[in-house]
């Protein structure tokens, strides 16, 4: 088996968020596309029935942003050709799990929750919709609301309301990993700049200097490749500015309850000695872990991704895992 690995370069933290109301106008007919779906949220936190005309699937991860706060990338799957008439109209409240998502105020500001969103989207590529949300650590509850426009041939547009709980960790003390993302693809992104808040909400996977789309089933072919990338927080200073990290990736293939070790890459060192003379902790600049395992050797089955972070400096280590299967070409 081949695993080979991507260098880690360096990156900044995500920007603080900034005030909801001050950030986006939009006109009044805009607003009034809006507004139906605030009460639909509503209805939904009271347990009163809301429409709910495609089945919609998520997924998301959770990175560290500024400010104690988690900046969490979302993408919905609906089905394709379910929605025909753009642009969709967006809502995303957060609240508090188990809170009732009350009737924002009379200013229709969007200050008025951990986190408030309106948004409008052109497509649904490849049928996904995605987009972000940033809040506290803790359990929350997140309401989206989707709605096609009414056209001349769509006079009864179709609805979405999807709620779903989260439990968001705190990312800001001791060794930490963001969630591992597991990508379909990842391509360069050759602006390669750094986006402010609203921009990163309208581009929640543009990271890092690439393009990420997520995979959404952990299940591929023998031609695909197992591609994971993730972010590594909070690591000591070992010396010149820079951490001592090791990063282990084994992968075990499971059989019934049993499993065994299919494979394993030579330990990742991120230190001194191999980061970039550029690269500072005190600046901000984070590591991006990142592998890729070629399936081609696999048989048909259940896999387990290992994946061990140590920070050699403060003897901290942590472990993650990804279940995958491999089935068929």
């Amino acid at each position: 088996m081949a695993i080979t690995g991507i260098v880690c370069t360096p990156a900044t933290a995500l920007a603080q968020p900034a005030p909801r109301d001050m950030v986006r106008r939009f006109t009044v007919e805009q607003w009034e596309r809006f507004r139906p779906l605030f009460t639909l949220v509503e209805d939904a936190s009271a347990g009163r029935p809301v429409p709910s005309d495609l089945a919609v699937a998520w997924k998301t991860h959770v990175l560290k942003a500024e400010a104690h706060m988690n900046f969490v990338l979302f993408t919905l799957k609906v089905p394709r050709g379910g929605f025909t008439a753009f642009p969709l109209a967006m809502y995303v409240r957060v609240v508090r799990h188990g809170a009732v998502a009350t009737a924002p105020g009379p200013r229709d500001a969007l200050a008025q929750y951990p986190f408030e969103d309106v948004a409008f989207f052109d497509e649904a590529v490849d049928g996904r919709i995605s987009r972000a949300f940033a809040a506290p650590p803790g359990r929350w509850d997140v309401y989206i609301a989707l709605r096609e426009a009414v056209t001349s041939d769509v006079l009864v547009p179709k609805t979405v309301v999807f709620r779903s709980e989260v439990e968001l960790p705190d990312l800001s003390t001791d060794l930490a990993v963001s969630s591992i993302i597991v990508a379909d693809k990842i391509e360069a992104d050759t602006e390669n700049k750094r986006l402010d808040f609203e921009d990163q909400l309208d581009d929640p996977y543009r990271l890092w200097g690439m393009r990420i789309t997520p995979a959404l089933e952990a299940r591929f072919g023998r031609r695909r490749t197992l591609s994971v990338t993730f972010l590594v927080y909070n690591t000591r200073e070992a010396g010149n500015d820079k951490p001592d990290v090791e990063i282990e990736y084994r992968v075990f293939q499971r059989s019934g309850n049993a499993e065994a070790v299919f494979g394993q890459t030579r330990p990742q060192l991120f230190n001194p000695d191999t980061l970039p003379a550029t690269f500072s902790l005190s600046a901000g600049d984070l590591l991006i872990g990142a592998e890729t395992v070629p399936l081609r050797q696999f048989p048909d089955g259940d896999f387990r991704l290992e994946i061990t972070v140590t920070d050699k400096t403060s003897g901290k280590s942590l472990t993650r895992d990804v279940n995958f299967t491999v089935a068929g070409r």
